[in-house]
């Protein structure tokens, strides 16, 4: 059956619509006059007894239609099943097909009429009807207030079926949807927005927000919210909120949209507010990449620049320190001439000028040969397997004349082999030893320790001696160039040695340190690779 209107059967004042309407609908069907009285007489002797017990029963009026054809009215009248109805007795006088049957805990009666030969009934024939039955002019005040409160009934269910369609779709949603007052109070929040929040939508009310927004930026956000209420503009905001689930703020992006009246006055607001704490780590992460690029770039184009200064600075030194050995080789050759040729001829302050110029060239000739080493040590290339005892007995003996003279006593341990450079590794041997046998009290025999450990990757190596020893305060000195903690007078050198250490140290990825205290002797510590990995 397809409904066109329904009463709902309270007193008897419905009664009479309900006789009223079944012979409208009579009449508009097409059906006689004597037919159409049946019908609408035989429909009210069945709501007769149901009007005795109000707001129960229910007539229901309407027609079937098959192949665009109408086949019967119908008259559907349901009420409880202990509601006596002896009005459907009567009924059957009048109408030949009456059926009675239970319907959940209803009992529903159903009247049809067939309907004669007609035109096809159309959708707007039927459209028709329905206005014919439903909005035709009231005859009296009760019909209009009838008529009133079934459209009352119809627009509360419609609006019921409306918010829980908005309630299903809101709460489906991965987003919090939410609406506010004028005061800014949330009167509406979907599941999404209360699980994030961790408690009833009160406790937000009352805590203004303070509870949910980092407190930093609670001042902002109602600033913002106060400005698009006075200007009645939709807002958009990125906020970070706190989920109570997880004890974390995560950034939010929120959009809030007022509602107006017919006036223009803003009644409401509606808003959302989306995860977006992934996109901020990703953007965040994408500049913090982009600023470590940009400074990777930078120090690359500073280590490049720093490299060519260093390259230049030792190409300088190279070409300096060996122009200079031409002008030193005549000066020391004519000042060894004029010695042995006229020394005898020369009163005691020329001899005494000729011997500084002497010692002054000797002096000149070991600068030169030290900072010719220095300048050559600028390479990480080369490497190989190098046995460190072999390294160590050729210090020795290179060192063999002074250690007679002051007669030191050189120990060492046998040492692993590793990878360096052959020549540079013998140098730093060696100015470490001459280091160690230079600086030593001369009414004590000298004592070389050589020892060797290796651990996991690195081997460590220590030069021990029982020496003059020095403070520790100078340790930042010892290892630059031309630094020294004594005078040339007393202890012969440039100040070079220790800087050549350090830098060979430095270029097999190494380190080089130094304890002592004055007149207990040094320890050197050497630790390098025992592989070296070159990029």
């Amino acid at each position: 059956m397809q409904e066109l209107t329904r009463i709902a059967l309270e007193n008897d004042m419905d009664l009479i619509l309900a006789y009223k309407q079944g012979m409208k609908l009579a009449e508009i069907a097409g059906l006689s006059v004597s037919k159409q009285t049946s019908f609408a007489t035989a429909v009210s002797e069945v709501c007769r007894d149901i009007v005795l017990e109000p707001n129960d029963g229910l007539l229901r009026l309407g027609i079937s239609i098959k192949k665009d054809k109408a086949k019967m009215l119908h008259a559907i009248v349901s009420f409880s099943r202990a509601k006596r109805n002896e009005g459907s007795q009567y009924a059957k006088r009048l109408i030949d097909n009456l059926t009675i049957a239970e319907v959940g805990n209803k009992t529903e009666i159903g009247l049809c009429v067939n309907l004669p030969d007609s035109p096809a009934v159309t959708d707007k024939i039927i459209e028709k009807w329905n206005i014919l039955l439903n909005h035709d002019p009231s005859v009296t005040p009760y019909e209009e207030i009838k008529r009133k409160n079934k459209e009352l009934l119809l627009l509360a269910e419609k609006l019921r079926a409306s918010e829980l369609q908005y309630k299903t779709l809101t709460d489906s949603l991965p987003l919090m949807i939410f609406t506010l007052d004028t005061e800014g109070n949330v009167t509406y929040a979907n599941k999404w927005m209360q699980d994030y929040v961790g408690g009833p939508i009160d406790e937000l009310n009352a805590a203004r927000w303070g509870n949910v927004v980092r407190e930093e930026d609670l001042a902002a956000a109602w600033t913002e919210w106060q400005h698009g209420y006075e200007t009645g503009s939709p807002r958009k905001t990125e906020r970070r909120l706190l989920d109570k689930k997880t004890g974390a703020y995560k950034w939010h992006a929120g959009a809030t949209i007022p509602v107006t009246n017919e006036k223009g006055k803003i009644e409401s607001f509606n808003a959302f507010l989306a995860d977006i704490d992934a996109q901020k780590k990703v953007e965040q992460a994408l500049k913090d990449n982009k600023e470590l690029k940009e400074a990777q770039d930078e120090l690359e184009k500073k280590i490049n620049e720093l490299n060519q200064s260093n390259q230049e600075l030792e190409q300088f030194a190279y070409v300096a320190s060996h122009d200079l050995q031409e002008p030193l080789r005549k000066i020391s050759f004519y000042s060894d001439y004029i010695k042995s040729k006229y020394l005898q001829h020369l009163p005691t302050e020329g001899q005494m000028f000729l011997n500084n110029i002497a010692v002054a060239s000797a002096r000149m000739k070991q600068l030169i040969h030290d900072v010719l080493t220095f300048s050559t040590i600028s390479s990480n290339k080369g490497f190989s397997t190098i046995d460190l005892n072999n390294v160590v007995q050729e210090a020795i003996q290179d060192n063999e004349i002074t250690i007679k003279d002051k007669g030191a006593q050189i120990n060492y341990t046998t040492l692993p082999k590793i990878q360096g450079i052959q020549v540079h590794l013998k140098q730093l041997f060696e100015n470490l030893l001459s280091n160690a046998l230079k600086f030593t009290d001369p009414a004590t025999d000298p004592i070389i320790d050589i020892e060797g450990e290796v651990a996991g990757e690195m081997l460590t190596v220590k030069f021990s001696d029982n020496g003059i020893g020095f403070d520790d305060r100078y340790m930042d000195k010892m290892f630059s160039l031309f630094q020294r903690l004594h005078t040339r007078d007393k202890y012969e050198g440039t100040g070079i040695g220790l800087g050549i250490c350090k830098k060979i140290v430095t270029l097999h990825n190494g380190e080089i340190s130094a304890v002592s205290s004055p007149g207990n002797g040094s320890t050197f510590i050497v630790r390098l690779p025992v592989t070296q990995t070159i990029n």
